[in-house]
């Protein structure tokens, strides 16, 4: 069985691929004498190829990285750039070597995958603070690794970046986080309150919204950790939490007398005995969310419905009706008035389906 690291094992592989990963320099300059193409990908078992130069660095031998690149192999392949393979694979001396011959530092993968990241999924933390001296740096570069790593509570890794001058804010949308969330708001999301004070003592803003309104606070109320919500709401604004500031805020929305009644009320959970949904539970009137859909502004009035994690039960003041908005394909499906809905709660949002 040959092991070529988290690219596979395989019962057996080409001669070629022994030969590039034993640094065996004697064979590939019979190869290319042979006519060999060095940057032609090499096929091991039934579905997978990897080009000559990607399997040495994820091999990490040197001597056959020194040898294709001798012999033009390309540096800066779109697919697999020699960047993110050393710093995911090698160690400070592989790295030296490509970029001085060339390899781009800023290099993103087929999957959009910059060096902080290729380096974090290697586990190689050491290569951390090269990849940052090297030019491609915390402060500009660093903000989509540093969100990343917060799931994995490795606070030595977070600590470089911090020290490094990391965004500790950084909310742009990416594949993994469309939805705009800050580090502080992925740690709410995974309720972890020790993440949370950490980010919060390095400077993070308990304030900054996600894409659909959601703040670190409003997270901790959806996750029924209050622990995690009073300490939020002791960090935040008085005003976030004034019951006529809130009414000042909710004007534009023209609610119904009976649903701000209903929402100031003690009866916001409904079991759902006859629908796929199972339950429904309202936000409190002063926990509200307020957000955009495009242009149009929507109200938010409860938590995620069941165990449909992506439908929320909206208030619409356009159509001033309650509707349904899905949060993964951003759409809003107009259901009825209040009284309706309040009616018969499961056949309404049956017609969802």
């Amino acid at each position: 069985m040959i092991h070529l690291k988290d690219l596979g094992s395989f019962e057996s592989v080409p001669k070629l691929v022994t030969n590039i990963i034993n640094g065996n320099i004697t064979a590939l300059e019979s190869a290319l004498n042979s006519g060999w193409d060095i940057d032609e990908p090499v096929q091991i078992g039934k579905y997978s190829e990897y080009s000559p130069l990607q399997l040495a660095l994820v091999m990490d031998c040197l001597p056959s990285v020194k040898w294709l690149v001798e012999h033009g192999a390309a540096l800066n392949d779109k697919e697999n750039p020699s960047f993110l393979l050393s710093v995911r694979y090698g160690n400070q001396e592989i790295i030296d070597y490509v970029v001085a011959h060339g390899a781009n530092i800023h290099a993103l993968n087929c999957v959009n995958v910059d060096a902080f990241q290729a380096a974090l999924y290697g586990k190689k933390y050491e290569n951390l603070q090269l990849i940052h001296d090297l030019g491609h740096t915390v402060q500009k570069y660093g903000g989509r690794a540093f969100r990343n790593v917060i799931t994995d509570e490795n606070y030595e890794v977070l600590d470089f970046f911090i020290y490094n001058g990391v965004d500790i804010n950084y909310n742009k949308p990416d594949s993994v986080y469309p939805f705009k969330p800050t580090p502080l708001c992925v740690a709410a999301r995974y309720v972890d309150l020790q993440m949370c004070q950490y980010l919060v003592e390095h400077g993070a803003d308990v304030t900054i919204t996600e894409k659909d309104g959601m703040r670190p606070y409003s997270i901790a109320i959806e996750k029924g950790d209050m622990e995690m919500a009073e300490y939020f709401k002791n960090l935040e604004p008085a005003e976030y939490h004034d019951k006529q500031n809130k009414m000042d805020q909710l004007k534009p929305f023209k609610l119904p007398n009976g649903l701000v009644s209903f929402l100031e009320g003690d009866t916001l959970y409904f079991e759902l005995p006859d629908s796929d949904f199972i339950s429904i539970e309202f936000l409190p009137l002063l926990d509200t969310v307020p957000f955009k859909w495009g242009r149009r502004k929507l109200l938010r009035l409860s938590k995620e419905l069941g165990e449909y994690n992506d439908y929320q039960i909206v208030w619409d003041p356009k159509s001033k009706k309650i509707a349904c908005y899905d949060i993964e394909h951003q759409e809003l499906r107009e259901l009825c008035k209040f009284d309706e809905f309040m009616a018969d709660m499961s056949g309404q949002l049956e017609t969802l389906f």
